[in-house]
């Protein structure tokens, strides 16, 4: 029973009425009891009787609980609040309101006062994204709509995925609105970010926003699947040929070199990409240059991004693999007939078979067979050094030191192929590990893990050799068919300049368990280091029937694992200064870089010289800044300026060879302007699926009572208090009966 008085709710203990009842029995007792002395005693028996009846009245005013509702606090719940805003340049697109995407975001449903409306309720975070999530500043937001919506490729899922990882694990009410078209450039479902998002608990808004419409177009992607060959060696340029509003085209792709010319039937049928791989093969080492262009189709929008140039490079040198292992196993087994079937390596194979044994195997070695090295020169000879497990039985400290002054100083590069390439538990390992911990990209920990999975992390994901371009296949599919890793040493943390480029999964769900590394890399000095940080890749060769089509990846992962290391070397044989462009096909408006490296100071202290000659003929030299090291290393960094092929030179006074050109195309690739259509099914099953609600362009107004209502459903509810129960209170009663007792006392009345 609530009774409203004086602003007070009253929780009486008991019936309200058995309360009074109770106190006008004690106030009745208090009266006869008074009443016998009141002849004697008139003026003092009405004022203690006054007094005793104010107490019995106190304790029925407590009985009856009065109580009050809490005061409000404003800070009392304040959740955050993450809106994400889609910054791919599909959001130019002019179909809201005869306004473009971005412009209806910012003017009707980001306006400066209804995000300091929101402001007043929650912690606001604005992100951006396009091929990564970034956190902007509300000035960036209201810069030009091009400013804003600049990328070139839209992930969503994954930014999606960034974004909720960015939030407190334990934010309550926290939420989160995604603005976009709900395009994503690569197709990645959005499944996985909602089920970390609801698994967060936090719900997910979506504003889906464009119509879904197409122009015709078609755009060529072209990349060399070898980062170079060996003369008369078979390669393969991979084409991915996009195409938008044109289901049913068929066309012609054509490949020139030179006089040459091969041509390749493509045909979509209502594909939204056709790949190929066209075969090239030269006789003599250089660079080559190859012409992949696409014949027009019917009412394209655009012809300059129907072709691309690509280059490639033949050398002579083998590279030079060693392969060391403490005891026959079958990864190290596998791993080196893998490599044998690449005749671009030169295999040295040494296992120590027993305390008293050792086997070489040498595959396409000129020369005497090689031996384990001795010496820092000995080490000099192979460019690759694949470490298995148990080295303490073939290698001292000194010898591990030396390995370690190869790498460091000499630009060679290692593989630990199986995780921790010693025993941590016996003497001789210990002392191993201390000598090549400079080497080991992470610090190990005690434990281990079995039966993982692996999940490509996003610094893997383009641009090293297990990438679809280089790899010819999704290593992600590939890795979700095979078995991972049978057993890993566990890690207990990664090295500052370490780059991780896989993880690993024991649930087999990268979303829930994908913390620890499982395939790293990582420069050391003039050298590079690979780590694969478990074991039991030798089954990715063994498959099943129903995973045939995979048939080449465990050769060709290796392979080009072991390529791309050798090719991140600084020096061919004879040279004393090499120049390394960062790619040979650079995008539009992305930035080129060139690495300068000597062996030594040229004599004289000449300085070297960079010279670009853009594809229209004009030449400029590039400013080279000297980087930190032991030997002179620069570096150059610019913006090419139009498309074509352009060619760097380098001037080197003193050094051999004393100038080096190399050349590399500049292309337009736009995915975002070519597949400009909206998708709002990713956007509506996010929401969803995380208990949010989808709005629509027209439900601005909407927003900010939806937000408050979800903030108020983690609000508890305001429990009243008891406006008694305090010590003062409790005092003032003490207080009040003692010094009516003492009174009564004092008078002799007790």
């Amino acid at each position: 029973m609530e009774l409203g008085i004086f602003a007070w709710i009253w929780q009486p203990i008991a019936s309200p009425l058995q309360i009074i009842a109770a106190g006008v029995v004690l106030a009745a007792l208090t009266i006869f009891a008074y009443a016998r002395t009141f002849t004697d005693h008139k003026i003092t028996s009405v004022i203690l009787l006054a007094m005793r009846l104010a107490l019995v009245l106190g304790v029925v005013v407590l009985m009856m609980g009065p109580s009050r509702v809490p005061p409000s606090s404003d800070d009392f719940l304040r959740p955050n609040l993450a809106i994400v805003l889609d910054g791919s340049q599909s959001m130019l697109t002019e179909d809201c309101q005869n306004m473009s995407r971005m412009r209806f975001a910012k003017s009707k449903w980001l306006t400066a006062d209804r995000l300091r409306r929101l402001n007043d309720t929650f912690d606001v975070e604005l992100y951006l994204f396009d091929d990564q999530l970034k956190a902007i500043s509300r000035g960036l937001l209201y810069r030009g709509d091009e400013q804003v919506a600049s990328g070139s490729v839209t992930r969503l899922s994954e930014s999606v995925r960034d974004a909720v990882n960015c939030m407190p694990i334990d934010a309550k009410g926290a939420a989160m609105l995604v603005i976009s078209d709900g395009h994503d450039t690569e197709g990645a479902p959005i499944q996985p970010a909602a089920s970390l998002a609801q698994g967060r608990d936090i719900p997910v808004f979506t504003l889906p926003l464009g119509r879904a419409a197409e122009r015709a177009d078609i755009t060529v992607l072209a990349v060399a699947m070898q980062d170079y060959l060996l003369p008369n060696e078979p390669g393969a340029i991979l084409v991915k040929v996009y195409q938008s509003g044109l289901d049913d085209a068929k066309t012609t792709l054509i490949l020139r070199h030179g006089e040459e010319k091969h041509q390749v039937p493509i045909d979509f049928n209502n594909q939204r990409m056709v790949e190929v791989q066209v075969p090239i093969q030269e006789e003599e080492e250089g660079q080559y240059e190859y012409v992949i262009e696409v014949e027009p189709v019917g009412e394209e929008a655009e012809h300059n991004n129907n072709s691309q140039v690509v280059f490639s490079e033949v050398q002579k040198k083998r590279i030079q693999v060693l392969i060391l292992e403490g005891q026959p196993f079958w990864d190290s087994k596998f791993l080196a007939q893998s490599l044998r079937k690449d005749e671009r390596l030169a295999i040295t194979q040494i296992t120590q078979v027993s305390p008293d044994k050792r086997e070489t195997i040498v595959t396409r070695v000129d020369g005497p067979a090689r031996k384990l090295p001795e010496t820092a020169e000995q080490w000099a000879n192979f460019d690759v050094v694949i470490l298995g497990q148990g080295l303490e039985k073939m290698l001292d400290v000194s010898a591990a030191e030396q390995l370690v002054e190869f790498v460091s100083n000499q630009g060679g590069h290692v593989i630990f192929s199986r995780g921790q390439a010693y025993d941590p538990e016996s003497p001789e390992g210990m002392e191993l590990a201390e000598a090549l911990a400079p080497l080991e990209p992470v610090q190990f920990a005690p434990g281990s893990r079995e039966k993982v999975m692996l999940a490509v992390a996003p610094a893997g994901r383009v641009g090293y050799w297990f990438s679809p371009a280089k790899l010819g296949m999704d290593i992600e599919d590939a890795w979700g068919r095979v078995q991972g890793f049978d057993w890993m040493p566990n890690v207990e943390s990664v090295k500052p300049v370490t780059v991780v480029l896989a993880r690993a999964s024991i649930t087999g769900d990268p979303l829930v368990d994908s913390s620890h590394p499982a395939l790293v890399s990582m420069r050391q000095g003039r050298g590079g280091v690979v780590g694969m940080l478990g074991e039991g890749t030798w089954r990715w060769s063994l498959l099943a029937p129903e995973n045939r089509d995979l048939a080449g990846f465990y050769d060709t992962f290796w392979s080009n694992m072991v390529r791309w290391l050798a090719a991140g070397g600084d020096f061919q044989p004879g040279q004393q200064v090499s120049m390394h462009l960062s790619r040979s096909s650079v995008r539009l408006n992305d930035n080129m870089e060139v690495d300068v490296v000597y062996k030594f100071a040229p004599q004289g202290g000449a300085e070297p010289v960079l010279e670009v000659t853009e594809s229209s003929g004009e030449t400029r030299q590039v400013a080279l800044e000297r980087t930190p090291g032991r030997v002179p290393r620069y570096r150059g960094t610019w913006q090419p300026v139009g498309l074509g092929v352009h060619n760097v030179k380098l001037v080197a006074p003193g050094m051999v060879p004393d100038n080096i050109e190399r050349k590399f195309n500049v292309y337009h690739f736009n995915i975002e302007r070519l597949e400009t259509s909206a998708n709002p099914m990713p956007l509506q099953v996010l929401a969803e699926h995380t208990g949010a609600r989808c709005f629509q362009p027209h439900q601005a107004e909407e927003l900010i009572a939806t937000l408050k209502a979800h903030r108020d459903s983690y609000q508890k509810p305001k429990e009243l208090e008891y406006i008694w129960d305090r010590w003062s209170v409790m005092l003032l009663l003490l207080i009040w009966g003692g010094t009516e007792w003492i009174l009564r006392r004092r008078v002799d009345l007790l």
